[in-house]
C-alpha cells in the first residue's frame, strides 16, 4: 500500500514538473494570436506634433521653405506714409525700419518728407500710436515694426496677440492699411534672419504699404480712371 502511495506521488510531481516546462512552449503561439488581433483593432489617428514630415522620414535634415512676395512696378510719388516703431529689441527694429524706409524710397518712389514716424516703447504700445497717426497724419498707409522674443512666461503670447488683434481692427474700422510688422520669433537668431539681407522683411512691409494704398485711392476715386480699373479686382 505505501509502495502505491509512493507512486502516485511520484506520478503527480511528474506530470506538474512536465507541464511547468511545456507551459513556455506555448507561449509563441499565445502572442502570435496576441500580436494578430492587436493589428487589426483600430488606432488612433496621430496628432500633428506626432506625424514625421517626409524629411525626416527619409532621414534627411528639414530645411526652411523659401519665402518672399513678388511685387509689381509700384508709384507712391505723392503719398505719405506712416511708420509707427518700437524701442523694444531696438538693434533689429532699425533694421527692419531702415528696410522699409528704403524699400518706400527707392524701389516705390515715395519722397523721405513724405514719411511720418512715431517712436513708442513696445509693442504693446503699437495699435494706439498707429491710430493717431491714422487719424491726425493724413497718411495713406501706416507700418508697425515691433519684435518680440518668447520667454518663459505668458507675456510674449498676450502681448503679441493683442497688439496684432488691434492692428487689423484699427485698418478695418479706418480704412487706411495699417502693416502688420510685428515678429514673434523664439529666439533673437531668427529675428536677425528676418531683418537682414534679402530676408529683410521691412523691405516687404514698405512695398506693401504703398501697394495697398494705391488700391485703398483707386477704389476711393483719388486716382485717374485708368488706374482703377488697372488695379480693380
Amino acid at each position: 500500500m505505501a509502495r502505491l502511495l509512493v507512486a502516485a506521488v511520484c506520478l503527480a510531481c511528474t506530470a506538474t514538473l512536465a507541464g511547468a516546462f511545456t507551459a513556455p512552449s506555448a507561449l509563441p503561439a499565445r502572442s502570435s494570436a496576441l500580436q494578430s488581433a492587436t493589428s487589426l483593432a483600430p488606432r488612433a489617428p496621430l496628432l500633428g506634433s506626432q506625424r514625421a514630415s517626409p524629411a525626416l522620414r527619409s532621414g534627411l535634415a528639414p530645411r526652411m521653405a523659401v519665402k518672399g512676395i513678388d511685387f509689381p512696378e509700384l508709384d507712391g510719388a505723392g503719398m505719405r506714409i506712416g511708420v509707427v516703431y518700437t524701442r523694444w529689441n531696438k538693434e533689429v527694429v532699425e533694421k527692419l525700419r531702415t528696410g522699409a524706409k528704403s524699400a518706400l524710397t527707392d524701389k516705390c518712389n515715395v519722397k523721405a518728407g513724405d514719411i511720418v514716424e512715431f517712436e513708442v516703447p513696445g509693442a504693446w504700445e503699437l495699435p494706439v500710436a498707429a491710430r493717431y497717426m491714422a487719424l491726425a497724419q493724413k497718411v495713406d498707409a501706416v507700418i508697425c515694426i515691433g519684435v518680440l522674443i518668447k520667454g518663459e512666461t505668458d507675456h510674449y503670447d498676450m502681448i503679441k496677440d493683442a497688439a496684432c488683434s488691434a492692428l487689423m481692427t484699427l485698418q478695418l474700422e479706418t480704412g487706411i492699411p495699417v502693416l502688420n510688422g510685428i515678429l514673434g520669433c523664439h529666439n533673437m537668431e531668427q529675428a536677425e534672419a528676418r531683418a537682414t539681407g534679402d530676408g529683410n522683411h521691412g523691405v516687404w512691409w514698405g512695398q506693401t504699404a504703398v501697394e495697398m494704398a494705391t488700391l485703398r485711392n483707386a477704389q476711393m476715386g483719388k486716382t485717374s480712371s485708368p488706374e482703377k480699373k488697372k488695379v480693380l479686382f
